[in-house]
């Protein structure tokens, strides 16, 4: 019995109409953007008869990666989609689905805290605030209070949510997350509002980078420019998978498209490099922390 969920669309003869159709099928959940795009890649390369092997040599793309665009293993690019369109003579069908797949990767946040509950290990960076899991109440309620205004009852539940969350980098739980952030000097350069709150949070950066499980750097201003342009998180899972979670400045994402993951990490990889060592992290801290007294 043939387990293929992909919508009927015979009758459907113009790209247009087709990727319309599709669109309705994925709003209604019968399957995902990413998912037909591999099937309409495997589709269309049996359809002209030809092997991976064929296909990589005409269209000048390694076999392997082939096979994961075809797999789902990989989402790949527009260009390779755009290549595909006119080897195959499907118009913008592909780059169509490609297109519906990217969103779909990249679909609205709202699950973090059920994410770094389950993940094995976060890096983060931040650049303009203290990370929310490394930060106080005092300046969460604050940063909260700025940023997305809410009523007493909803803050107060927010920050109840933020102190479920911070538990998993304390050693008192059973398997604590591996955490590891690399704060731009930014971050402490817009102190709090409060001088309480600021010294406060001092204090508390300097104690968790003492902890087992979490490791901070900070990315002097002497550093440079770079690329990585907003706060990200990138959660590591013990099935060996990785998601990135990029804040933004209205709504947040999450990807798990490798091609998003690999640029993601090399560019965090990059930063790590060129902050200061944890120890000498620390020792600003504390720097920073006397001048405030």
């Amino acid at each position: 019995m043939s387990t293929d969920t992909t919508p009927a669309v015979d009758s459907v003869t113009t790209s247009a109409d087709r990727l319309a159709a599709f669109r309705a099928a994925i709003a209604s959940g019968q399957v995902s953007a990413r998912a037909l795009y591999a099937h309409h890649l495997a589709f269309l390369r049996a359809k002209a008869g030809l092997s991976l092997v064929e296909l990589a040599d005409r269209c000048h793309y390694e076999q392997s990666y082939l096979h994961r665009l075809e797999t789902g293993g990989r989402l790949g690019n527009m260009l390779v989609a755009e290549t595909l369109d006119r080897f195959y003579g499907t118009g913008d069908l592909l780059a169509g689905l490609w297109l519906l797949a990217k969103r779909e990767s990249k679909r609205a946040a709202g699950g973090l805290a059920a994410l770094e509950a389950a993940a094995t290990s976060i890096r983060a960076y931040a650049l303009t605030a203290v990370p929310a899991l490394l930060q106080t109440p005092a300046y969460a309620e604050e940063h909260l209070a700025t940023v997305h205004p809410q009523s007493p009852e909803v803050l107060s539940a927010q920050l109840n949510v933020l102190r479920e969350r911070q538990a998993r980098l304390t050693e008192t739980t059973p398997h604590p997350v591996r955490y590891r952030a690399v704060l731009d000097e930014l971050v402490l350069h817009r102190a709090a509002r409060n001088n309480a709150t600021w010294d406060g949070q001092l204090d508390h950066l300097i104690a968790t980078a003492h902890e087992p499980a979490i490791t901070l750097q900070l990315l002097p201003l002497h550093a440079g420019p770079h690329d990585l342009r907003g706060a990200v998180q990138l959660l590591s899972f013990r099935v060996g998978a990785t998601l990135a979670y990029v804040h933004g400045t209205l709504t947040d994402q999450i990807t798990d498209d490798p091609d998003d993951i690999e640029h993601l990490s090399r560019q965090y990889d990059e930063l790590r490099d060129l902050a200061l060592t944890p120890a000498q992290t620390i020792e600003h801290l504390h720097t920073l922390r006397t001048t405030t007294r």
